[in-house]
């Protein structure tokens, strides 16, 4: 069953009293550290060697997209920050993917990639111009993940199962993790306990844990999935 060890945390914060607030509260009871673009771009790269004091990985989610040489320098330039994971969109294309996994391997960073956004449904995708529905465009993602050997993707809890049948080894980080029936910004989501069913690897919630009370809310999710 799966346990705090398979919860990251998603801390959606602008500075860094807000997360160091946060993580002295729930740092006992789960995983790993998200950092996001809402943190990322306010904080120094102190500021990020600081979280370290919590003893759990770090994951800088800063959904890499850009031309080879750019997407390989800025896998690079996390070095310094020791974090273990790191987030680039799969839309990258096979040949970018391998030279950034390349470097990340040589900086011990574990490179995952982003299918298709959870706050996504199939007529989003329609509106972009892409074909066909969520799960078909999700499944070639993954085809090129595998390729590029890839430590693991980003998607959402219901394309788990389909992804675990093409590339088993991949690990699943599944975000649109919801408890209720509130769905903010997200379409895709499922409860922890259903994804946990479905396969995910790691749990990665944000506002159910951060919004109100953080203590009782990971206990809570915790008591769900035990």
């Amino acid at each position: 069953m799966m346990t705090h060890k398979n919860i990251f945390v998603a801390c959606d914060v602008s500075n860094q009293k807000e997360i160091l607030d946060l993580l002295s509260k729930i740092h006992e009871k789960i995983s790993g550290i998200k950092i996001g673009l809402q943190y990322i771009t306010q904080s120094s790269p102190e500021d990020i060697k600081e979280l370290r004091k919590f003893n759990k990985p770090i994951f800088y989610d800063a959904k890499f997209f850009d031309i080879k040489n750019t997407l390989v320098s800025s896998i690079k330039s996390l070095e310094e920050l020791k974090v273990s994971y790191a987030t680039v969109h799969l839309l990258n294309g096979l040949d970018s993917l391998k030279a950034a996994n390349d470097a990340a391997k040589k900086i011990n960073i574990n490179l995952l990639g982003v299918s298709v956004l959870t706050s996504f449904d199939d007529n989003e995708l329609e509106q972009l111009g892409f074909i066909g529905k969520v799960k078909e465009q999700v499944e070639r993602l993954i085809k090129i993940a595998l390729k590029a050997n890839l430590h693991g993707i980003i998607c959402s809890p219901h394309e788990v199962k389909m992804i675990k049948k093409i590339a088993p080894k991949l690990k699943c980080f599944t975000p649109g993790i919801r408890q209720s029936e509130t769905k903010d910004d997200q379409k895709r989501t499922m409860s922890a306990r259903q994804a946990i069913k479905e396969g995910s690897d790691c749990l990665i919630i944000g506002r159910p844990i951060t919004e109100g009370n953080p203590k009782e809310n990971i206990q809570k999710i915790l008591s769900s999935i035990n």
